[in-house]
């Protein structure tokens, strides 16, 4: 069959029941079908967009498609079913033809656009175009797909695709058709506020921090496995030692093999950071050159300076199970995670206060209480107005 449909121009496809079929009424098993024959280009995406088109433009009609067209294509569909005895009129046709298009417009089935951004867009182009520049989703986590968004409720959620890519959230399985796999890039966008665990086709594990956008595959390539971070992920990697997994970010790159570890990388912080866990990971920037990190170390970043250390990896990687641990730590960068992880907004002393601070919250408290902590032991206080906290040191 793959020969057959890898020889096929446009006209064939249209005359293909299995094609036509798929396109009036579409299942998780056919769309799996065409993706994988994309993939492995295994079809000439050129006469598959043009199959496509042509369905569209007899559904809108469109100057573009003569009459004469139109009556080649029909000539060739009732040759094709002679022996079906399948008969049906001219009109019959462009309505079966419109009823496929309205219902690949109704499941996001955008095909042009897809193989457009499947041949040729990196995954950092696509990124910078629909991520970075876009602001983070208010009250709820959103899972993008093409054209389409699925809002799903909660302040943490569970993502998970198998290795067939098929789509599971808060352990059910999503059926509806606003979610499909056919887009080469999916978006999960976390609101501030919120968390979520994500998993990957390739069974690689991201617990996603409040105020990010992870964009990555339904399924990863046969050679690479990327994906892109605006914001922090704590991420396990599944051990692949043909295919290295790189996250990127705005100002560098993570390259590991299988590994345990952190980056935050939020557009509105001037540091990206790195913490690794256990393994062994390259990091190169945009503009420098790569560095090999060991556990327990720190690699900060910033446009005029990198630096790597030794630290206390949970001061960096606790927030995943629900805790923030910090030893020394300034308050203002204390209270700057708090107003994040809460989606807050807090307004502080124009003057660094010079108190630092040593202890463990438990993130799943409520925010009123832990600050009450925090003035307990330092000099601090705080009122509230409007969901802004103002922030005094004595």
């Amino acid at each position: 069959m793959f020969i057959q449909y890898y020889n096929y121009k446009a006209d064939d496809y249209l005359t293909d029941d299995y094609f036509v079929d798929s396109m009036l009424e579409p299942s998780p098993e056919s769309e799996m079908f065409w993706k994988m024959l994309i993939d492995d280009q295994k079809i000439n995406v050129d006469e598959f967009i043009s199959a496509y088109m042509t369905l569209k433009a007899l559904h809108e009609n469109k100057p573009e498609v003569s009459d004469e067209r139109i009556d080649l294509l029909w000539k060739r569909i009732s040759e094709t079913n002679s022996k079906k005895a399948f008969k049906i009129k001219r009109f019959q046709f462009i309505r079966y033809a419109a009823v496929a298009c309205s219902i690949i417009g109704v499941i996001g089935f955008s095909l042009f656009t897809f193989m457009k951004t499947n041949q040729s867009q990196s995954i950092s182009d696509f990124a910078l175009e629909n991520v970075t520049q876009t602001k983070q989703p208010r009250n709820k986590i959103q899972l993008v797909s093409g054209n389409n968004t699925m809002a799903v409720e909660g302040v943490q959620v569970k993502v998970e695709y198998d290795a067939n890519g098929i789509l599971k959230v808060n352990n059910q399985s999503v059926t509806t058709n606003l979610i499909k796999d056919i887009p080469k890039f999916n978006q999960l966008r976390v609101p501030f506020g919120k968390r979520a665990f994500l998993k990957l086709s390739d069974g690689t594990s991201l617990w996603v921090n409040t105020g990010t956008t992870v964009t990555y595959p339904t399924k990863f390539t046969k050679d690479k496995r990327e994906i892109y971070v605006v914001g922090e992920v704590f991420a396990e990697v599944f051990h692949d030692a043909e295919r290295p997994f790189i996250i990127k970010t705005d100002k560098l790159d993570v390259q590991v093999l299988g590994t345990v570890f952190n980056v935050s990388a939020y557009k509105e912080d001037k540091q990206t950071n790195v913490v690794l866990v256990s393994g062994s990971v390259n990091v190169k920037p945009k503009n420098g050159k790569t560095t090999i990190i060991k556990p327990n170390q720190l690699f900060a970043y910033t446009d005029q300076a990198s630096t790597l250390r030794t630290v206390e990896v949970e001061n960096y990687t606790s927030w995943h199970e629900g805790n923030y641990i910090f030893h020394n730590e300034p308050i203002e960068n204390i209270l700057l995670r708090l107003s994040r992880y809460y989606d807050v907004t807090m307004k502080l002393s124009s003057s660094a206060s010079g108190i630092t601070c040593s202890g463990k919250l438990e993130l799943k408290n409520d925010l009123n209480q832990l600050l009450n902590g925090l003035c307990e032991i330092t000099s601090m206080s705080y009122a509230v107005k409007d969901n802004v906290y103002r922030i005094k040191f004595e």
